[in-house]
């Protein structure tokens, strides 16, 4: 698919992966393929790792921990930001750090760290007392639902310059829906909060229909809205 079949966001965000940037932040409504596209577009040959941020996180799941082996010794395991440095070994890879805002201060400090350029960038293996570097190629993309980019943190928006608000699903992401609900489903994903939705719900409501039907899937998967969600397919497929 070339960039001029793509909405204008994601035509962006091909170019700037492509013209290899190393750093990007994709923000915007849930559920528009934003971590799809960090997982697959650009390149991806050292590989790609994804980091889900929660409160609960902590510096194992971006460096490693150690775990303990059936022989009675401990062996480290690398977090999924060690694992991208390293990529195939000569190239690196890619991680895709998602929900970014959620990440609490200390897990974010460590981050930034990890994140910095790659002349700054390093850490002291625990296993083997070695400096670690990220090797050439490897890059990172962030994804966030929040709207507003001045609730990030200015440390963390100096080190991802570049932005872009991604207000459509990738067609590549709308292929997995039946070709019927896909025009539909991308024109719900950008509305205003109460009338959103998703595309893990347009999935949940396709399986859903295969079995009950078009009218009883919507009424359980889209509850009060279930009456103009039918009236959008059917407008959707006529028009197309």
């Amino acid at each position: 698919m070339t960039t001029s079949n793509l909405p204008q966001c994601w035509a962006d965000v091909s170019d700037l992966l492509e013209a290899g940037v190393d750093r990007v932040i994709l923000h915007g409504p849930p559920g528009t393929g934003k971590t799809f596209a960090g997982l697959t577009m650009g390149n991806i040959a050292g590989g790609a790792h994804r980091l889900i941020c929660n409160e609960d996180m902590t510096s194992s799941d971006i460096t490693g921990h150690f775990m303990p082996t059936g022989g009675g010794t401990w062996k480290w395991h690398d977090g999924a930001v060690l694992r991208a440095w390293e990529g195939n070994g000569s190239v690196g890879g890619r991680v895709i750090i998602d929900e970014i805002d959620r990440a609490s201060g200390d897990v974010l400090s460590l981050m930034l760290s990890m994140l910095d350029s790659p002349e700054s960038a390093s850490f002291l293996h625990p296993e083997n007392d070695r400096t670690v570097k990220p090797n050439a190629g490897f890059s990172a993309v962030m994804t966030t639902n929040i709207e507003d980019m001045r609730e990030l943190p200015t440390a963390l928006k100096d080190r991802f310059p570049l932005v872009v608000r991604i207000n459509q699903p990738h067609p590549d992401a709308l292929t997995f829906l039946s070709e019927d609900i896909r025009s539909a489903a991308a024109l719900s994903c950008d509305l205003d909060n109460d009338r959103r939705i998703s595309l893990r719900t347009w999935k949940a409501f396709d399986q859903v229909r295969k079995v009950l039907g078009d009218e009883r899937a919507a009424q359980l998967v889209f509850n009060d809205m279930w009456m103009g969600i039918i009236d959008s397919i059917k407008v959707n497929s006529i028009a197309s």
